[in-house]
């Protein structure tokens, strides 16, 4: 099986998982009912796929400093900034289903600043919108303002290293072609599936 029914690419695969990338896979398919595009991409070698997941979970670690769903914040945010048709599908229905609320999703999706959001997540948006934009501009008074916002130093290098790490993941989408699954546009629509509002988030 190759990949050139999901993106512009004909890539082998390789079929050398070892047991846990392939529990991993195993994992992430049973979870959606379907194995998503991007990592049907990675899974194609071994290598590859861990080179990906290794900084993903790093991301999703305890010590963070941001819960899950602030990490998924910033991945929408920055597939809605640079225009990743994929990804926004994607993070889309992730925030569907972590907030029960289509509607905030699409805000995110589209334009976060109409969201009705706390000053921690709006300081927090604010900054990655710069660091997918603009990094070079980035000043102290700038972190400063996470701090205000409540995020130690630890934090502010979780939102820096989350928006860097997905907007790698866009361009890589974005430049190999990879189509949106249908599946996406459909998932966690009725509201039901969300584990927690975003408020009680911070």
């Amino acid at each position: 099986m190759t990949t050139k029914d999901i993106c512009g690419l004909d890539l082998r695969d390789r079929d050398n998982l070892d047991p846990e990338m392939a529990a991993l896979v195993k994992g992430v398919e049973k979870k959606y009912g379907f194995l998503p595009y991007f990592v049907r991409l990675f899974a194609t070698d071994n290598r590859r796929l861990r080179a990906f997941m290794v900084p993903y979970m790093d991301l999703l670690r305890p010590d963070s400093g941001l819960t899950h769903l602030e990490v998924e914040m910033i991945a929408l945010l920055a597939a809605a900034t640079n225009g990743c048709v994929y990804c926004t599908s994607h993070h889309g229905a992730l925030m569907r289903e972590l907030t029960g609320d289509a509607l905030f999703a699409e805000y995110l999706s589209r334009n976060y600043k109409y969201a009705e959001l706390s000053p921690r997540h709006r300081a927090m948006l604010d900054f990655a919108v710069k660091v997918l934009t603009d990094a070079e501009a980035i000043e102290d008074a700038d972190r400063q303002a996470l701090r205000d916002a409540g995020f130690d130093d630890e934090a502010i290098w979780s939102v820096i290293a989350t928006a860097a790490f997905y907007a790698g993941a866009n361009r890589m989408a974005q430049a190999a072609g990879l189509k949106p699954a249908a599946e996406y546009l459909e998932m966690y629509r009725d509201g039901k599936a969300g584990r927690r509002r975003v408020a009680s988030a911070g």
